[in-house]
C-alpha cells in the first residue's frame, strides 16, 4: 500500500511536471508567434509610413499622425494611420488575435524651425546635410488563451525620415557631369554626379574646386579617383582641377588633397526621392506614362516628370504611373498653375488659371479665374493690359541654337514677375483659400502641341523681386518657377534680400527656376531685334546689364533643367558644352562694355543641376565660332567671367516644392 501510495505521488508529480512543462512550452511557442506577428506588423508599418511619406499623402511629415482620426476598434490604439485596420482574419495562425499598432511623431529640433525636425547628417548619406524627422513605432501581439492566460508580445523600433532638397550641391548631375570653363572658376559647394565627372580645364585656365566631388562611374578618365587622370569624355586631356578648400590661400599639396576631396559613390544618389527608376522602365503598367511615340519606356521621362505635366488630358487626371513618380511631378503641387494654349483651329491663344487643391490631390481650374480678375489678372484677352502677369503670349522670336537645329521659331509667353507679386498679393488678401493653399509653387508652361519647326517658350521678366511669403514661424516657403517649355531668365533674377529667422544678415528669398532648357537673356536683350527670320547682326545683341549694373547680371536661384548629352558615337561628335554652359546664353557677353574688363559678367548664386536631357529644346552647343547657318554671326560670345557661387541657405531653408534626396532608416528593436 505504502508503495503504491509512492508511486501514485510520484506519478503525480511527473503528470504535474509534463503538463506545466507543456504549458511553458506551449506558451514559448504562443509567445514566439507573437513575437513574429509583430515583428511582422513592424515591417509592414515601416513599409506603409515609408510610401505614405514619399506618395506626399498628407501635406506635411508631422501631420502623419493629427491628419487621421484618433481612436479605432479592434484594438487600434490612438493616432494610428489608415492603413492600420483589422487584419485578425489574414492571419493563418488561427483566430484570437489581437494587434495593435502605434506611430508617433516626434518634436525635435529648433522651436522655430517649424516642423519638429532636427537639421544634421542624413544617415547612409556622404555627408549630406538635411532634416531629420523622428518617429516612435511600436507594434504588439495578444492572444487571449483559457488555457494559460493572456500572452502579448510587444515590438518597437525608432524610425527616421532625412529629407534635403537636390539643392544641396554646386552642381549636381544625373548623366556625366563636364566642365572645362573658358575663364577662371572657383566652385564652392560640394558636385556630385550619379555617372562620370570629367573636371577641368585648357592651359592658362584654372578651375578650383573648395568642395567634395562624388562620382559613381570615373573620374577624369579612371574608375579610381586617386590614379590621378585627366581624360574629358570626348578623349582630349585636362589641366587636372585645383584643390583647395580655402581658395583664398596657397593651395595644398594637390595629390594628398585630391584624395581627400574625390569619393567614389558605391551607389548612386537617389535625386527623385525614393523613385525606383530602373523598377519603372520595367513596369509594363507604366509604359503609357513614360513610353516615347515609338512604345518604348525612356527613364529620361521619368525624371523629367519633375517638370512635365501628367500624361492625361490636362487637368490633373493622371494614367496609370508610380505613385512616387507622380508625387515628384511639379505640375502636381503647383500652388499655381498658368496654362497658355493656342486653337490650332481659330489661333486664338488662351490662358488658364489654376492651383492645387490637397482635399483633391491633383490640380484643378475652379474659382482660381475669379481669384485673380480685376486690376491685378494673370490674363486679360483683347486688351491685355500691362498690369496683366502673362503678357504678349506665344510671340515669335528665333533662339539661334535652336535655329540651326532647324527650329525657325520660338513662340515666347512673357510672365511678368512684378505683375505676379502684385496679383498674388490682391488674391490672397481677398481670398483667405488661396491663401491657406498657394505654396510657392508656380507652374506656367504652353500646352499647344510643338510639331514641325516651332516650340514653346517662356520668358522671366522684372524679377528682382519673387513673391516673398512666410509660413506660421516667419520663415520663407520660396518661390519655384517651373515649365515644360524653355525658359529664358531676362535680367536680374531674385536680387531682393530679406531676413529672417536666425539670419545673421539679409538673403534673396530661396528661389528655383525649372524648365526643359533654361537661357539667360541679359537686361538689353530685345524681343523685337530677334523676331527673326534671322537673328540680327551680333552687335545688335550685344549683352547690356540691368538697370543700376554697370557691369553684371545675377540671378540668385537653384537652376534645374536639361542638356543635350555629349555624344561621340556621331560624326561630328556632339558636346553638351558642359556644366558652363548649362545655363545657355544667345548674346555677345564679351565686348567691352562699361566694365573695364570687357563684357558682361554672369552670376549665378545658388545651385546648378541637369536631372535629364532637353525633350525640344535638343540644338547642340556649337561653341562660339561663326555660323553659317546664322549668316557668319555666333550663336553667343562667351563672358570673361562667370561666377557660379553655392548658397549655403538652402541646406536649412531650401525653395517652395523642391524636389528632394531621401533616405529611411530604424533603429534596433525595443520592448515596452
Amino acid at each position: 500500500m505504502i508503495v503504491i501510495t509512492i508511486l501514485s505521488v510520484a506519478a503525480a508529480g511527473i503528470l504535474s511536471y509534463s503538463l506545466t512543462t507543456y504549458r511553458n512550452s506551449v506558451r514559448q511557442a504562443t509567445l514566439d508567434q507573437a513575437k513574429v506577428l509583430a515583428d511582422s506588423e513592424m515591417e509592414n508599418l515601416y513599409f506603409q509610413w515609408e510610401n505614405l511619406i514619399l506618395s506626399k499623402t498628407v501635406s506635411s511629415v508631422q501631420n502623419l499622425q493629427s491628419t487621421y482620426p484618433l481612436g479605432g476598434a479592434n484594438g487600434l490604439q490612438s493616432n494610428t494611420l489608415p492603413f492600420l485596420t483589422s487584419v485578425n482574419a489574414n492571419f493563418p495562425i488561427g483566430q484570437g488575435w489581437s494587434v495593435s499598432r502605434y506611430i508617433h511623431f516626434t518634436w525635435v529640433g529648433d522651436p522655430n524651425s517649424g516642423n519638429g525636425s532636427a537639421m544634421g547628417i542624413m544617415p547612409n548619406t556622404v555627408n549630406e546635410i538635411g532634416q531629420n524627422f523622428y518617429f516612435l513605432a511600436e507594434t504588439s501581439a495578444t492572444l487571449a488563451s483559457p488555457l494559460f492566460g493572456t500572452v502579448t508580445y510587444h515590438s518597437g523600433r525608432h524610425f527616421v525620415y532625412s529629407s534635403t532638397s537636390l539643392f544641396q550641391f554646386a552642381v549636381f548631375y544625373q548623366g556625366n557631369l563636364e566642365m572645362q570653363p573658358g575663364s577662371n572658376t572657383t566652385i564652392t559647394g560640394p558636385i556630385a554626379t550619379n555617372a562620370s565627372a570629367y573636371l577641368g580645364t585648357l592651359p592658362g585656365i584654372t578651375l578650383t574646386l573648395a568642395s567634395s566631388v562624388y562620382y559613381f562611374e570615373e573620374y577624369n578618365g579612371a574608375t579610381d579617383a586617386l590614379s590621378g587622370e585627366t581624360q574629358s569624355l570626348v578623349g582630349s586631356g585636362y589641366n587636372d582641377p585645383i584643390y583647395n578648400p580655402n581658395p583664398d590661400s596657397a593651395p595644398p599639396n594637390q595629390a594628398a588633397e585630391r584624395a581627400l576631396q574625390v569619393s567614389k559613390l558605391s551607389t548612386q544618389a537617389n535625386f527623385l526621392g525614393g523613385v525606383n527608376v530602373q523598377a519603372d522602365i520595367l513596369n509594363p503598367a507604366y509604359a503609357q506614362a513614360y513610353s516615347d511615340p515609338d512604345g518604348t519606356v525612356d527613364l529620361n521621362n521619368i525624371y523629367r516628370a519633375v517638370i512635365a505635366p501628367p500624361p492625361g488630358p490636362g487637368d490633373g487626371t493622371l494614367y496609370t504611373e508610380d505613385p512616387l513618380v507622380a508625387a515628384s511631378r511639379m505640375y502636381n503641387a503647383a500652388g499655381l498653375l498658368i496654362t497658355i494654349n493656342q486653337d490650332p483651329g481659330t489661333g486664338v491663344t488662351s490662358v488658364d488659371v489654376g492651383g492645387y487643391q490637397p482635399s483633391q490631390q491633383k490640380v484643378v481650374t475652379n474659382a482660381y479665374d475669379t481669384y485673380f480678375a480685376g486690376a491685378n489678372a494673370i490674363y486679360t484677352p483683347a486688351t491685355n493690359p500691362t498690369t496683366d502677369v502673362i503678357q504678349a503670349p506665344r510671340t515669335a522670336m528665333v533662339d539661334p541654337r535652336e535655329y540651326l537645329n532647324g527650329k525657325t521659331a520660338v513662340e515666347v509667353s512673357t510672365i511678368d514677375i512684378g505683375n505676379l507679386n502684385a496679383a498674388l498679393t490682391q488674391a490672397m488678401a481677398a481670398h483667405p483659400d488661396l491663401a491657406s493653399n498657394y505654396n510657392g509653387v508656380v507652374y506656367v508652361y504652353d500646352s499647344t502641341p510643338q510639331t514641325g519647326t516651332t516650340l514653346n517658350g517662356i520668358r522671366i521678366t522684372d524679377a528682382t523681386t519673387t513673391p516673398y511669403v512666410t509660413d506660421s514661424s516667419n520663415n520663407p516657403i520660396g518661390f519655384t518657377i517651373v515649365s515644360d517649355n524653355g525658359v529664358y531668365v531676362q535680367g536680374d533674377f531674385n536680387t531682393t534680400t530679406h531676413t529672417w529667422g536666425g539670419m545673421t544678415a539679409p538673403a534673396p528669398n530661396p528661389s528655383s527656376i525649372m524648365g526643359d532648357a533654361v537661357t539667360a537673356l541679359s537686361q538689353g536683350w530685345s524681343m523685337a531685334a530677334n523676331a527673326g527670320p534671322l537673328p540680327s547682326a551680333l552687335s545688335a545683341r550685344q549683352a547690356a546689364p540691368s538697370t543700376g549694373s554697370t557691369d553684371a547680371m545675377t540671378i540668385n536661384a537653384a537652376i534645374l533643367t536639361g542638356n543635350t548629352p555629349t555624344n561621340t558615337t556621331v560624326t561630328p561628335n556632339i558636346k553638351s558644352g558642359g556644366a558652363q554652359n548649362l545655363v545657355r546664353l544667345d548674346e555677345d557677353w564679351w565686348s567691352p562694355s562699361t566694365n573695364p574688363a570687357g563684357g558682361l559678367v554672369l552670376n549665378i548664386n545658388g545651385s546648378l543641376g541637369q536631372l535629364f536631357s532637353s525633350k525640344y529644346f535638343q540644338g547642340p552647343w556649337v561653341g562660339t565660332g561663326a555660323q553659317t547657318g546664322l549668316g557668319g554671326t555666333s550663336v553667343y560670345i562667351q563672358p570673361h567671367v562667370r561666377n557660379f557661387t553655392y548658397d549655403t541657405t538652402f541646406e536649412k531653408y531650401k525653395p517652395a516644392g523642391s524636389p528632394t534626396t531621401t533616405q529611411f532608416s530604424r533603429g534596433d528593436f525595443f520592448f515596452w
